[in-house]
């Protein structure tokens, strides 16, 4: 087992992030994997690792250490991932993502003003890190039509909340896997006596290690933008599947300077596209117009709330929303963002 310093991992994170989102969320341009950009993106990284884990950071000789161990290799001003280095990359980043996300998920549930947040925006306090109301949730519970005779895989459960609410109204069995041990945990105490048919479990979303044919239903919940490679991890949900099974899948398409607006079509959605490779029919409802509403009482929210927030030392989760939404509604507003719950029905 190689060891690597938490400046070489957060490098590697910071490579592979650029990888898999080049665009700049607060100008919109591409970005590439210079120094300059990989160090602006590091840095963010170890501002979200001291503010949540407390650990340091000075990652700058990390460069030098990653190109020795041929972990990442220089072309000109550019840096990328050998083929050595992209599994310790994306280990990186799960670790990462899943202390990042237990810290604030934890925190999160509880929080009364995190709480009072989410029953006032979103009909209901599910400690959403969504933007799931209790309208989208209705549907999805209407359209996957479940029973206590299901098997559901919730991918990316978080604390747990949303996968409760499923088994409590439908009965039905669930197992949530998330990289947040943490919030894991939480979930698990908090449904000790529900164990019968809800089962929390840590696992890399990107890489499922159920046996094949184990559950008849998944639902991803504003997730699988986390994959990545999402063609991959289609193919392997799809592998779970018993047959005759489906998926339920909230996600959303961004419509950059350089895409065409058809990319915006459920059909030619990233993940349109990815079902499709795999031949899984779909249906499609549109959610667009339900998310421009909830951005907005956010906002409102968020700000009528913001001094509660700052009694509990929680102030960042409320900036937080209200970030998202001051980033969001533009591109809403401007017809370069769409959301959409996609039932896959499996046939065979």
């Amino acid at each position: 087992m190689v060891h690597l310093s938490e400046e070489e991992k957060q490098l590697l994170d910071a490579i592979l992030s650029i990888e898999l989102y080049p665009e700049d969320e607060e100008t919109g341009k591409e970005l590439i994997p210079t120094y300059e950009n990989l160090r602006t993106r590091g840095i963010k990284i170890w501002e979200w690792t001291v503010r949540d884990q407390g650990e340091g950071a000075g990652w700058e000789n990390a460069f030098e250490d990653l190109l020795v161990k041929g972990f990442i290799q220089r072309d000109g001003l550019l840096y990328t991932l050998t083929g050595a280095g992209r599994p310790h990359a994306a280990r990186a980043r799960s670790e990462r993502i899943g202390k990042r996300f237990s810290h604030i998920l934890i925190r999160s549930e509880k929080s009364t003003a995190y709480s009072v947040f989410c029953e006032r925006v979103f009909g209901k306090d599910l400690c959403q890190a969504n933007v799931m109301d209790m309208m989208q949730l209705e549907k999805l519970v209407e359209v996957l039509n479940l029973t206590p005779e299901n098997r559901v895989l919730d991918m990316g459960c978080g604390v747990g909340k949303i996968a409760e609410y499923i088994s409590d109204v439908t009965g039905t069995h669930v197992l949530g896997i998330d990289a947040a041990a943490g919030a894991l945990a939480c979930a698990r105490a908090r449904t000790i006596k529900k164990r019968d048919r809800l089962e929390f479990q840590e696992g890399d979303l990107n890489n499922l290690r159920l046996p094949p044919d184990s559950v008849d239903t998944i639902i991803a919940i504003d997730t699988l933008h986390y994959m990545q490679d999402l063609e991959k991890a289609i193919g392997q949900m799809k592998a779970l599947l018993m047959p005759h099974g489906q998926m339920g899948l909230f996600s959303f398409q961004y419509c950059s300077d350089n895409d065409t607006p058809d990319i915006l079509l459920p059909d030619n959605t990233n993940l349109g596209r990815a079902l499709k490779r795999h031949n899984l029919s779909f249906r499609t409802w549109d959610f667009t117009e339900s998310e421009k509403e909830i951005r907005r009482r956010q906002l409102q929210v968020a700000a009528e709330l913001k001094e509660d927030f700052r009694a509990e030392g929680n102030l960042d989760l409320c900036e937080d929303r209200i970030e998202e939404s001051e980033l969001d509604l533009p591109r809403l507003d401007a017809g370069k963002k769409r959301r959409y719950l996609y039932h896959v029905q499996v046939q065979s």
